[in-house]
């Protein structure tokens, strides 16, 4: 086996060689999104004139023809890539071949050689020797067709049709630059992975690199991405200083590189929550905010990852040396609502600063509990909570009271609400009425702090040694007794109340106390109720019978107790309305940018920036009218239309997004700085392209782009 890095435009145009690819092989697969996908890379390749690598191409020799000399050679890994490219070397070629002084820029090879040496082998030969590439099953006819300009057969590959036209489109648009393209094809490296017949195991290979060695992990491919472009010296040294550092951060958890991943999708929900990131594409969420958002040096990014990995790991892997804060942090955990986990990485990074005292939160982290354990006690459910809390933490940076400040954000919401913090009331009703054991997970939870609370220096557990009793048990079938203490309808009601709070309890004696009568239960002389330390037995060892009213009575007596553990906020009224989002006649929410966008506000990191291209737009497009949202300032013309939007980032000294309504294909954009945001379904109000403005001085080249919307 061979395998040596090659530019891949050298790999497909090696001289008399055919790729073919076996009939046990998928057929194409790739979809408009991986062209994308790929189409950025090459033109980024292109611009920023540095090599980039595609993967490796894993090939056998199959010998060569007596009569052509023509080396066929099987395609074992690679086939995506090798077809997608060859469809836009396709594209490419016709978009030249229609006006070949496009090509004017060539220097070593004429427009017509691209397509002889790319996509055919020799035009004088016949049949199938004549292509570069031969696909698999029903591919075959389709990619003939389409590099040798023939109609297409009768039920062609709608893939490669797709995509060509995919292609096609991009070379069509007006900010296309073929140098740029044809730069960023001649940059492109593969691995060059010829394996030899007869003595390399083709299969044996391809199983290893696809199915049993381990797949690249988040981490891996995070660390491979931030690190790989950086100078040998310079990728040691973060390596060392920041990188090992943040990966021991997860070590030692069940599965670390599933938490780690957890990790940068919550930390991104924080840098860019008008994103709304996705879980399942951390990475590629995490590459776009790299190459669109976060302007500052690699140093400084992984500075900040491992800042914010570090409060992590105290927040929710127990490492907090402080123990009443990680206490509190692990009652906030227990409850299982993940969305919660970014404002708390927000409020300790706010209590690193110093901006919040330990105590304040301390405070803060009882108000999230009780707003959770609450809303789970009322079945709320907790979708749309990401959303809400980023609407917390994204202004916690300008509150002096920080405390005060997200206590009120928990109470703007009404019943009717997403993020809901039930009253005293709704809370007690609930409590008392619902199933707490067989459809409430948080069950040993609700019963250890009721338990807790009454002696908080010596905490229990339920779990093994103490478990949750039924007073009344749950099968009374076979017991006078307990039919009797409920009366007639004793199955009606035995249904209703069994499960609830009134009628739990915790022991260390459930398997002797079982289904026993309440007067056996009450004086087991070791098990009894009645010899019992824990306060949760404190009323019913008071008892003489037990039945629906001491039930209730019980109930209520501990739903008292739970609205005073998990404690409603106490908060001025007017300070919540304050916060409520305002509503104009028409009903719509009313926003202004120093509530909602400070950095562009008067004395904002970004005002200067804001300043500038306000001004040119109000001489260029004096009919522009401006209006401003919760996520971004837009422009807009007859009320509606939609031109551009504006969201200011802090990152590198500060900067402006700006969300234009063209995509590039429609942009004349000679200096590249239009990003193309398709693929990731828009930024900002869904807009198709994203221009980085950074500097005053580049305002010409900006407005040069908004002047095309």
């Amino acid at each position: 086996m061979q395998a040596n890095m090659t530019p891949f435009l050298r790999f497909l145009g090696a001289p008399m060689v055919q790729y073919a690819i076996p009939v046990y092989q998928r057929t194409y697969a790739w979809d408009r999104k991986d062209c994308q996908v790929l189409w950025d890379d090459v033109i980024r390749a292109g611009r920023n004139d540095r090599p980039h690598f595609i993967g490796s191409i894993l090939h056998v020799p199959q010998g060569e023809s007596a009569i052509t000399s023509m080396k066929k050679h099987l395609v074992i890994d690679g086939q995506q890539r090798l077809t997608t490219l060859s469809l836009l070397l396709e594209a490419f070629a016709e978009y030249l071949e229609e006006d070949e002084s496009r090509g004017d820029f060539l220097t070593d090879i004429k427009v017509p050689s691209i397509r002889n040496t790319y996509l055919f082998n020799d035009t004088d030969y016949a049949g199938n020797s004549r292509y570069k590439l031969v696909l698999s099953q029903g591919d075959t006819e389709t990619l003939f067709s389409i590099v040798g300009q023939a109609p297409l057969p009768e039920g062609a590959s709608k893939r490669l049709v797709d995509n060509l036209e995919y292609f096609r489109q991009r070379v069509a648009g007006k900010a296309f630059d073929p140098k740029v393209l044809w730069a960023g094809l001649q940059h492109l490296q593969v691995i060059d992975t010829q394996l030899k017949a007869d003595v390399d195991d083709a299969q044996l290979i391809f199983e290893s690199m696809n199915s049993k060695g381990r797949p690249l992990t988040p981490t891996d491919l995070i660390r491979n991405y931030v690190l790989m472009s950086l100078p040998e010296k310079e990728q040691t040294a973060l390596y060392e200083k920041l990188w090992k550092p943040l990966e021991d951060v997860f070590k030692g958890q069940p599965k670390p590189d599933e938490e780690f991943n957890a990790f940068v999708w919550y930390w991104l929900w924080i840098m860019v929550p008008e994103r709304k990131p996705v879980e399942s594409e951390a990475y590629e969420e995490f590459k776009l905010y790299k190459q669109d958002e976060f302007g500052g040096t690699t140093e400084e990014l992984l500075t900040d990852l491992l800042a914010y990995a570090q409060r992590y790991a105290r927040l929710f892997f127990g490492k907090d040396p402080d123990k009443e804060l990680a206490e509190a942090f692990c009652r906030v955990d227990s409850l299982g609502v993940r969305p919660v986990r970014p404002l708390m990485m927000v409020l300790y990074e706010r209590y690193d600063s110093d901006a919040l005292s330990k105590e304040g939160f301390l405070e803060l982290c009882e108000t999230l509990e009780s707003f959770l354990f609450r809303r789970a006690v009322c079945g709320r459910l907790t979708t749309g909570l990401n959303h809400f809390f980023a609407g917390v933490y994204r202004e916690l940076g300008k509150q002096g009271d920080i405390v005060t400040y997200v206590k009120a954000m928990l109470l703007i919401h009404e019943y009717s609400m997403t993020a809901y913090f039930p009253t005293d009331e709704d809370f007690k009703e609930h409590l008392v009425s619902r199933d707490c054991y067989n459809r409430f997970s948080r069950r040993g939870f609700l019963l250890e702090r009721l338990e807790n609370s009454c002696h908080l220096k010596q905490p229990i557990a339920v779990g093994p040694e103490l478990q949750i009793e039924h007073i009344m048990p749950q099968s009374i079938d076979e017991s006078d007794d307990w039919k009797a203490a409920l009366g007639e309808e004793w199955e009606v009601l035995h249904d209703q109340y069994c499960n609830t709070l009134g009628n739990l309890t915790i022991t260390g004696y459930n398997p002797e106390l079982s289904n026993k009568s309440f007067k056996e239960k009450l004086e087991d002389p070791v098990a009894g109720f009645a010899h019992s330390p824990y306060s949760l037995n404190d009323y019913v060892r008071e008892q003489e019978s037990w039945g629906v009213r001491e039930i209730e009575e019980r109930a209520s007596i501990l739903a008292d107790k739970a609205a005073a553990i998990w404690k409603y906020p106490q908060v001025d009224k007017a300070v919540v309305e304050s916060l409520k989002p305002k509503k104009g006649s028409d009903g719509q929410t009313i926003w202004t940018i120093e509530e909602r966008h400070p950095w562009i506000a008067e004395g904002g990191i970004c005002r200067p920036l804001f300043e500038a291209i306000e001004q040119s737009i109000s001489e260029h497009h004096p009919d522009w009218e401006q209006y401003i949202t919760k996520y971004y300032v837009g422009y807009r013309t007859g009320g509606k239309k939609l031109r551009i939007a504006m969201m200011p980032r802090i990152g590198g000294g500060g900067r402006i997004a700006l969300c234009l309504t063209k995509s590039v294909d429609d942009l004349v954009d000679p200096k590249g700085l239009c990003v193309d945001k398709r693929p990731t379904k828009g930024i900002g109000p869904g807009c198709p392209t994203f221009v980085n403005f950074a500097n005053t001085s580049a305002l010409d080249d900006i407005m040069a782009l908004v002047d095309q919307c």
